[in-house]
């Protein structure tokens, strides 16, 4: 409306009254009214709409999505289960993923010192079959899960031994080589003699491998998948808790089960909208690569549990990405799958260099007057929070002045008299200095000694 009448002078210079009453102006507000109503149902977007302009950008509404489980089950006797039996949790019907069989017999785990897991069980319902192996991870969440294309930390190899001798079994290793929880699907062969039989997983490994607990290993467990009879999800509403126990016939066999793990929460289907959204998000702009995406990219590598990274370039078309596991050190394949990340994001002519940080072992000498031996005790523990922060972060800047004045804050502490930082190869730092550590320099401080 202001725009209008903006215009009129110039269109109508006798026009010359541009207040509410004049017959005019009123006119010109309808005809804004009929302008706005029309606007209003030409942005009325229809579902129908959305759909065929997400088919012209390529792409469509996502289903409902399954909810996944992992089962315990049970039973007295051996059972087989076919693909796609029911079984209903509550009124949530869920169907097995595959074939399986429920064994009566629950296996016997046993680690070996020389780096392998002994598995004893009656394979006898598994002859011709293969023996479904569960390992949960110690992790509480996996993380970085390994996906295909990525190299394992270890390699497990299998035998059947039997008193005849020992044969190889071809194995699935859905666990990539005990990195994440996952199924270990062995083949067994049709013949064997069963009276003496049992498996043993020996790990391959470049480097020491902690073997996990026994605890960790199941036979009993196999996967289900929310579906109806005819093949539609509840999606969300699909979900259900963890040790929630059910049962089944199968045949004239009863077993029962209980809910081991949520794997796959179920999702209800997009709306439009949300699948532009998601495009959108999806969509990735070209754009130069910076810091924080290779430190990004280094976090979420496959088969890489990196506590710290630091990435830094000291020279033209060159990156340093530094990296601090919690062993220590990056092992072969963890360097190849780093590698793998990086080197497909960077950019044409770029040269990446992986490195591990550079630890300064460091010792802190106090000169302080403290309460007695609570105080001393007090004023460790308030040390080591202020050097924290310095531990957690690569080339560190190291102020000795500040740091001297929040020891001194302390209120065990009645009085520094000095404070001295020891870092290795005759270097010392006094109250009056600062340093920067090298960009891959890390900071340790190992001892504290106050005098």
């Amino acid at each position: 409306m202001k725009k209008s009448v903006s215009e009129i002078p110039r269109l109508c210079p006798e026009w010359t009254d541009f207040n509410a009453h004049d017959p005019g102006i009123t006119f010109l507000e309808m005809l804004m009214w009929l302008t706005e109503m029309q606007r209003y149902y030409l942005s009325q977007i229809t579902e129908s709409h959305l759909e065929s302009y997400l088919r012209l950008i390529g792409t469509t509404v996502k289903t409902a999505e399954p909810a996944v489980i992992l089962a315990r089950f049970f039973s007295e006797e051996n059972v087989a289960v076919k693909k796609e039996t029911f079984f209903h949790i509550g009124d949530i019907p869920f169907r097995s993923a595959d074939d399986m069989i429920v064994a009566s017999d629950k296996p016997e785990i046993i680690l070996c010192e020389s780096g392998g897991v002994i598995v004893k069980q009656d394979l006898t319902p598994f002859k011709g079959w293969f023996f479904p192996l569960y390992f949960s991870s110690d992790n509480k969440k996996d993380i970085n899960p390994m996906r295909a294309g990525f190299y394992s930390r270890t390699e497990i190899k299998v035998r059947l031994i039997t008193q005849n001798g020992e044969t190889e079994c071809p194995a699935k290793d859905g666990t990539y080589g005990l990195y994440q929880s996952g199924f270990i699907n062995i083949s067994l062969p049709v013949e064997f003699d069963e009276s003496t039989a049992f498996l043993r997983l020996d790990i391959i490994s470049d480097s020491d491998f902690k073997l996990p607990s026994p605890s960790c290993f199941s036979s009993d467990i196999r996967e289900l998948i929310q579906l109806d009879k005819k093949g539609h999800t509840l999606g969300t509403k699909g979900r259900v808790k963890e040790n929630v126990s059910f049962f089944a016939d199968i045949g004239q066999h009863k077993i029962s089960a209980e809910v081991f793990k949520n794997i796959g929460g179920g999702k209800n289907a997009e709306t439009p909208l949300e699948a532009f959204e998601r495009f959108k998000a999806e969509r990735l702009l070209p754009r130069a690569v910076s810091k924080e995406d290779y430190a990004r990219m280094a976090l979420e590598t496959p088969g890489l549990r990196a506590e710290l990274v630091n990435v830094f370039s000291k020279e033209a078309g060159k990156v340093s990405v530094c990296v601090k596991t919690a062993d220590g050190c990056l092992r072969e394949n963890e360097i190849k799958n780093l590698r793998k990340v990086l080197f497909e994001a960077k950019p044409a002519g770029t040269e990446i260099e992986i490195l591990t940080p550079v630890i300064f072992s460091a010792k802190l000498v106090i000169d302080a007057k403290t309460d007695g031996w609570a105080g001393g005790r007090k004023l460790t523990e308030h040390i080591r929070d202020v050097f924290k922060p310095l531990e957690e972060s690569m080339g560190a800047l190291i102020n000795m002045p500040g740091l001297f004045k929040n020891i001194a804050s302390s209120p065990s502490v009645s009085e520094i008299k000095s404070i001295i930082l020891r870092l290795g190869k005759g270097i010392e730092l006094t109250e009056k200095d600062t340093v920067k550590l090298p960009e891959d320099g890390l900071l340790s401080l190992d001892e504290i000694m106050i005098q």
